[in-house]
């Protein structure tokens, strides 16, 4: 009854229900019945954190990523339990990221009979780079303080404002977690998926899926076929598509896959709800102008280190950017220049730098 309550707002409040605040920084969102999103107010702002979110069931919770801060983790897990009795009994880790699992200890602590669900190919992954990855960053922060960070960037802002941006991006990293990091429990995967799972829950049905290499080689989806609903991971990213290490060539048919599931409603790994294809297609057509441009500089002889120069994505930068600083800076720095290399290697053209 409550929950029917919660969702005939959706019907009063514009773009996807009431929202609130249940940690500084980020929204707790009602998208459809029992569907709730964690996500950053502000999709710039430092640390980057991936979406969580939550789906109450009639006797169970699932949740579908963890954030990044173990903190913010926390604030969700008590609104969970603010909300339900019902225990959380599987948490989906839609990629390795560690914006997506940094908080996997802190829900199973909560719930010690979560089973949390991965790809195979997150978990090696995980594995072979998680515990490396959290420690070089306690090292790097050591020393530092979110005070002198901002310092910097203020005396940095008249003469590059792009460097200010990117320190004011990597106080955040550290204000969030330098007091984390040294407590970070590593819990890893459980039950692996490497083509798909479907839970049935009284009328509602969960499907795990993986639709093929994205983002990353190992991402899962999450389809509620009722809902007309899909959650997608970093596989889909707003309002700029990330491209670290990312199998490219294969990525914009994984895309085109999934469209065909028919969804009304995309939650991305970052960002806000989607409620039509538009985006996802604006995507598929930037990553295969990327490819192509890539393809054709390299087949011309250009150099991996004059690659910037030779690819022009400026129609679709504006599209995506519409000029706004913070998104620009997103822009080179989350797909531009990681997605020429991401290309280069993915086409086969290799090494991507001078030995």
């Amino acid at each position: 009854m409550f929950r029917s309550i919660l969702f005939a707002l959706v019907l009063i409040w514009p773009s996807f229900g009431w929202a609130e605040t249940i940690y500084p920084g980020y929204e707790w969102r009602l998208v459809d019945e029992g569907i709730y999103l964690h996500t950053q107010e502000d999709p710039f702002a430092g640390p980057v954190d991936g979406n969580s979110i939550v789906i109450v069931n009639e006797d169970d919770v699932f949740v579908i990523d963890t954030h990044i801060n173990p903190a913010v983790a926390r604030a969700v897990v008590s609104k969970i339990k603010s909300i339900t009795d019902n225990p959380v009994s599987y948490i989906v880790n839609t990629h390795w990221h560690d914006d997506h699992i940094n908080g996997n200890a802190t829900f199973q602590n909560a719930f010690p009979n979560a089973e949390i669900i991965a790809h195979p190919y997150s978990a090696e992954k995980l594995k072979d780079e998680w515990r490396n990855l959290e420690e070089s960053r306690m090292v790097a922060y050591e020393s530092l303080t979110v005070e002198r960070i901002l310092e910097v960037a203020e005396a940095a802002e008249a003469d590059d404002p792009m460097r200010a941006m990117n320190l004011r991006l990597y106080a955040g990293y550290v204000g969030a977690l330098k007091p984390e990091l040294p407590t970070l429990e590593y819990v890893y995967p459980t039950k692996f998926v490497s083509d798909q799972l479907v839970f049935e829950r009284g009328d509602r049905k969960i499907e795990v899926h993986w639709v093929g290499k994205g983002n990353t080689e190992g991402d899962l989806i999450v389809f509620l076929p009722n809902e007309e609903l899909v959650i997608t991971g970093d596989m889909l990213v707003a309002p700029i598509p990330y491209a670290f290490d990312s199998p490219m060539q294969e990525w914009p048919t994984t895309l085109a896959q999934l469209k065909k599931l028919g969804a009304e409603t995309i939650i991305p790994g970052h960002g806000k709800p989607q409620k039509n294809m538009q985006y996802l297609d604006q995507v598929i057509d930037l990553i295969n102008a990327l490819l192509s441009q890539v393809d054709q500089a390299a087949k011309n002889g250009v150099a991996y280190e004059n690659l910037a120069d030779a690819v022009d994505l400026n129609d679709h930068r504006k599209l995506f950017t519409s000029g706004d600083a913070d998104a620009e800076f997103a822009w080179k720095n989350y797909f531009f220049d990681p997605g020429l290399n991401s290309a280069w290697v993915s086409l086969g053209y290799t090494p991507s730098v001078k030995e």
